[in-house]
């Protein structure tokens, strides 16, 4: 391995989405919210941040639904927070399976969610080893990352399709009820 892969590493775990806490809850106009969102995603990005999120992206994701409206040109923390969410996602996913991915289920709140995506998302970053993407012989380290990525997209679709089914399921099974009462 080389060593400029090696610091490549290195510097992609330093990355750490904010904590709660200190995302702005003072209301961001879109140009803070874009800066702070592509300086966060620098250590795992680095120039390519910069074309990660832009106010006309922002303006999309809401008019698809994956996040409110702003009040008053601001962006709230939760905002912010969902939008920290679509930026890591979109790097895999499509906006429809991140659509589905942040319907928030009755009583979770943006909050919670957040919190558990950014903990899971250090796992993640803190797994990345130098030598783990070595183990299959023969790959580059980006071809096994490659692979890695495919095989847990082809994994985070399977999910959602259950989910669908499930909740499919759920309806029918409440129908049937209903029209034998």
């Amino acid at each position: 391995m080389s060593e400029h892969f090696s610091d490549e590493l290195s510097g992609i775990q330093r990355f750490q989405l904010l904590p709660w806490e200190l995302i702005p809850d003072l209301g961001l106009y879109m140009d803070q919210v874009v800066t702070l969102i592509v300086r966060t995603f620098e250590p795992l990005y680095g120039e390519e941040s910069k074309r990660l999120l832009s106010a006309p992206m922002i303006n999309n994701y809401v008019k698809a639904g994956l996040l409110p409206r702003s009040r008053g040109k601001k962006y709230s923390r939760e905002q912010i927070a969902l939008l920290s969410i679509i930026v890591a996602l979109k790097q895999v996913c499509s906006m429809e399976e991140i659509r589905r991915m942040l319907a928030l289920k009755e009583g979770e709140t943006v909050e919670a969610l957040y919190g558990a995506f950014r903990e899971r998302c250090g796992e993640v970053i803190r797994d990345l080893r130098p030598g783990s993407a070595d183990a299959a012989a023969g790959l580059s380290p980006a071809l096994e990352f490659a692979i890695l990525a495919s095989g847990y997209h082809a994994g985070c679709v399977a999910a959602l399709q259950a989910a669908e089914a499930d909740a499919a399921a759920v309806a029918q099974a409440s129908a049937d009820k209903k029209q034998g009462n």
